[in-house]
């Protein structure tokens, strides 16, 4: 006989670690720190079962941007789901994609001229590495058939995806199964302001004078980039610079290389324009967008690929792109996404957002002068800020550093996640002074609490 709801719910957690395998968790944490049972979400908050609300500081992997169930992608999605809830995208098509991808077009740099949707950013990329690859053996450039990626880059972890990633950490272990992809220096700038993103930061960086001397000496094998534009997220929130991104893009389609563009963390107004793409400005030849792409609601992404790309695919249909995902072009998530988009221009959130950023970067500032030398650097780009927290030697004995000072932060009410050493914030683009405030006082409590 089933128990109480109430009781059900109470249960959540023993029942999930009786039977669920959570991502990037190690069994061993999970005894420190327990899933944490959220029954709802509202705004700049989640609600765990007992209705203590969470600060989500990171808006849930980078993908809120709106906030948590804003009303109208709320409405938008339970129009649809009462009207279309999926058909196969192969042979079919309905309105919520087309509208979708004729918003994304409109508002993407010039050039795009077609938009392939899959579910999750790794599948874009994936995408995007299958067309770059198919682009060369269909006009006769089978010798181009390597990749080139930044150190300390992230795209993602099937196999494709995991092979461009730059860091050992994810890659090492999966080595054997990958291909061989030909890495390239990436700059770090440790203390810079919003500002600097429409500057030529990085473009006179010796890092970027050597990524390009790479690239030309690998022309004739390399089929395409794959990069992050301006920050490598997964990558401790390094900051490259706009004029880094714009060089390397700029230099590699000079030398026939397709560009990826990994937006997939980055987009959708983090850096304080929609695309990280609109600061050089440039057109990559293939766009991989996901994670507020659906305003952080429901499981989407695209690749946009440059007009024309399609050409070499027409013809015999042994040319075709042989590609597809079940639920590519999911209605529900193209409506949850046409919403999302629809807000940028209703609330007129990327004019309003110059004052948002400033108002984190004052928070940065106080929160770096309060921990002193417990920081080593701080820096932001758009609303995406981090802290290099700086470990006296012998304080966490267990070198567990992250997983402390994110434990510290949800006793206080706060969704952290460090990335080893450094404590990030990318709120929804909504957040409050109020809630700003409270972000930035729990971040020097957590970091007092381990370390001082």
């Amino acid at each position: 006989m089933l128990g109480s709801p109430n009781a059900m719910t109470q249960d959540l957690p023993r029942r999930d670690q009786a039977l669920l395998w959570h991502p990037a968790t190690h069994f061993g944490d999970l005894e420190k720190l327990p899933p944490i049972a959220v029954s709802r979400a509202q705004g700049s908050y989640l609600f765990d079962t007992d209705g203590r609300p969470i600060l989500d500081g990171i808006s849930s992997w980078w993908t809120s941007v709106h906030g948590h169930c804003h009303p109208d992608i709320v409405a938008a999605v339970q129009d649809q789901v009462a009207n279309l809830d999926h058909v196969m995208f192969a042979g079919f098509t309905h309105a919520p994609a087309v509208e979708l991808a004729e918003a994304i077009v409109d508002k993407a740099p010039p050039g795009y001229g077609k938009v392939f949707y899959t579910d999750c950013g790794s599948a874009a990329i994936e995408v995007a590495l299958k067309l770059s690859f198919q682009y060369r053996l269909q006009t006769g450039e089978p010798q181009k058939t390597r990749f080139a990626s930044l150190k300390n880059s992230y795209h993602g972890e099937t196999m494709g995806a995991l092979a461009v990633c730059g860091s050992e950490f994810y890659r090492e272990p999966f080595s054997p199964l990958l291909m061989d992809v030909l890495e390239l220096p990436t700059p770090f700038f440790d203390r810079h302001e919003h500002a600097d993103l429409s500057s030529n930061l990085g473009a006179d960086d010796p890092q970027a004078d050597r990524a390009i001397a790479l690239l030309r000496e690998h022309a004739d094998t390399l089929t395409a980039l794959v990069i992050e534009p301006l920050i490598q997220c997964a990558g401790r929130m390094t900051m490259t610079g706009a004029g880094f991104y714009g060089r390397l893009v700029a230099e590699a389609q000079a030398l026939g290389i397709h560009v990826i563009a990994d937006e997939i963390a980055v987009g959708f107004g983090r850096t304080g324009k929609l695309l990280a793409s609109d600061w050089p400005p440039v057109a990559p030849d293939l766009m991989c967008l996901s994670k507020g792409l659906s305003g952080g609601v429901l499981p989407l992404a695209c690749v946009l690929i440059r007009r024309g790309f399609e050409d070499v695919f027409s013809g015999a249909p042994a040319r075709s792109f042989m590609h597809s995902h079940t639920f590519t072009g999911n209605p529900i998530a193209c409506a949850a996404g046409l919403a999302s988009l629809k807000l940028f221009d209703r609330t007129q959130l990327l004019t309003r957002l110059p004052a948002r950023v400033e108002a984190m970067a004052t928070r940065r500032r106080q929160v770096a002068s309060a921990l002193g030398g417990l920081v080593r650097h701080h820096r932001q780009l758009g609303m995406i800020a981090a802290f290099e927290v700086a470990a006296p030697p012998g304080k966490v004995p267990d070198g567990r550093l992250g997983l402390h000072l994110r434990a510290a932060a949800l006793e206080r009410g706060v969704l952290l996640r460090p990335l080893h050493d450094t404590i990030y914030w990318m709120p929804p683009l909504t957040m409050s002074d109020d809630e700003l405030d409270r972000l930035a006082e729990v971040t020097v409590a957590c970091v007092r609490a381990v370390l001082g």
